[in-house]
């Protein structure tokens, strides 16, 4: 028999009932059913991986991970530091311990002023800011639909950078897209239902606009490649042997054949991922002088941190630009007076 606080007095409880209280693995276990019917696959990859690094640390060095104490949390945060980790991926690290700890129905060891003075140091030892994608904007986007020529595989991705552009996707949104999730509209423009995103993890859905041209592009790739249902960008094998749905990591992969293809830089290239033609569409609509609200809603954004930050590159790339300008004029002007 063992104690039990039961209205006030310790009353005993029989051992055989104490042996069936869910344990903390028991909790995790059972949020995990759940969650897998609720979160993206991205999402839920992000947090393997997350929780596999942190149990390797743990293990390496005979450490309990859950629950994991402050001082375990702390050591873990100077590892990542002595190992070059970003303070972003940092973060993200220890987004998903918390989120073990509270699906474990145990206490969070990050709020813990030892782990908040690890991270601190972190920040103050290496640069906080995030490197931005290479944006790929209209201009881009416009130079790769006419130069690219005939075959099935420009067809692919004439139809992928016009609906990512259209639709300003993110990568799991753009690989998720099946034939049903479009329809097509009498003066030949389209509409697009994405069904989850990162911000919408209630499935409640978003309809997105497309263009008439990008409804000519998808169109004909559909035509070429014989999708009549289920995934919409599929790999392509071999010389256009039609695969499986496309991988969130193809997503980076095409858009830097493209960079190649319109002919940037390699330093620009190496900048492109998967999120470049979402970071372009942005970039555009703000030079539209779009409204803020309206950009945040058409790229599904809940916060105005993302899209102002990227307002900031634009109008910071603008600002040089002008300011090159105004030096040559008066370099020019100088040797006329000369």
């Amino acid at each position: 028999m063992e104690s039990h606080f039961n209205g006030g007095k310790l009353a005993p409880v029989p051992t055989a009932a104490v042996a069936h209280l869910p344990t903390p693995a028991d909790n995790v276990r059972g949020w995990w059913r759940k969650a897998r019917r609720v979160y993206p696959e991205a999402t839920l990859r992000a947090w393997r991986f997350d929780w596999a690094a942190f149990i390797a640390f743990c293990k390496a060095r005979r450490l309990l991970p859950l629950p994991a104490s402050p001082a375990t949390v702390a050591a873990f945060i100077e590892a990542c530091g002595e190992a070059g980790k970003k303070p972003a991926t940092v973060r993200r690290y220890l987004a998903t311990i918390a989120c073990a700890h509270r699906a474990a129905k145990l206490l969070n060891p990050n709020d813990d002023e030892d782990v908040k003075l690890a991270l601190k140091g972190l920040y103050n030892r290496s640069p906080a800011r995030q490197r931005q994608a290479k944006a790929m904007g209209w201009h881009e986007i416009k130079r790769f639909l006419i130069t690219a020529g005939e075959g099935i595989r420009a067809d692919r991705e004439r139809a992928l950078l016009s609906v990512g552009y259209d639709t300003m996707a993110r990568r799991s949104e753009l690989v998720a897209l099946d034939v049903e999730d479009f329809s097509f509209l009498n003066d030949g423009s389209g509409r697009v239902l994405i069904r989850r995103s990162k911000t919408d993890q209630a499935g409640e859905g978003s309809k997105a606009y497309l263009s008439p041209d990008t409804v000519g592009y998808l169109k004909a790739w559909l035509r070429a490649s014989g999708i009549k249902r289920g995934a919409v960008f599929r790999r392509l094998i071999g010389r256009g042997r039609i695969g499986d749905r496309l991988q969130v990591d193809s997503i980076a992969q095409t858009f830097k054949r493209v960079a190649e293809f319109v002919g940037m830089t390699e330093e620009e290239m190496r900048q492109v991922s998967g999120h470049s033609i979402r970071v372009g569409a942005t970039q555009d609509m703000l030079a539209l002088n779009i409204d803020l609200a309206s950009v945040m809603q058409a790229g599904r954004w809940k916060t105005t941190a993302m899209p102002m930050r990227r307002k900031f590159r634009r109008d910071a790339a603008a600002w040089r630009a002008l300011r090159k300008r105004k030096d040559e004029a008066k370099l020019l002007l100088m040797s006329e007076t000369s």
